[in-house]
């Protein structure tokens, strides 16, 4: 079985107009929600072997966060093709890991978030900052995810459980 960790990144800072949207960092509520929800996150589930994130600085500093976080370290890839608004640009990305790896979160952006859960059959409205849905899929290979019964095993956000 894979399990697929999709994460939106947290809370980002719009205090710069004048930053790419490629280049906003994330703000206070930002940095804060995504060490609880690595905390939750460490408290429930086997976590991923290897983060993989979008270049964006808000995405890279929420991957950061949870590859530093988590209690097995996973390895750490930065991707330029997750700063995309394509769910199918993610989905070939998802199919292109190796299969020596059963655990991956990626940490991406919206609409394609959104878009891929509601393919992957988990209808929501909208993945809020920070939050991490887990699915698993009955395959050996990452190649197979469209061929396997998908099985949504978590979901949490920061505002799920007020602090």
């Amino acid at each position: 079985m894979k399990q697929l960790f999709l994460l939106r990144h947290a809370k980002s800072s719009w205090d710069d107009p004048t930053l790419d949207d490629h280049d906003r960092p994330l703000n206070k509520r930002g940095m804060r929600d995504a060490s609880a929800m690595v905390e939750r996150l460490n408290a429930l589930l086997a976590t991923p072997q290897r983060v993989v994130t979008s270049s964006a600085i808000r995405a890279h500093q929420t991957a950061h966060i949870f590859a530093q976080g988590l209690a097995n370290t996973p390895e750490l890839e930065i991707s330029t093709e997750l700063y995309t608004g394509s769910a199918f640009e993610l989905l070939a990305q998802i199919k292109a890991t190796e299969d020596r790896l059963k655990r991956v979160m990626m940490v991406c952006h919206n609409p394609a978030i959104n878009d891929l859960v509601n393919m992957l059959g988990f209808e929501i409205e909208n993945v809020p900052t920070c939050g991490i849905i887990v699915f698993g899929f009955n395959v050996s290979s990452w190649q197979e995810l469209e061929n396997g019964k998908v099985v949504p095993i978590y979901y949490d956000f920061p505002k799920r459980i007020k602090s």
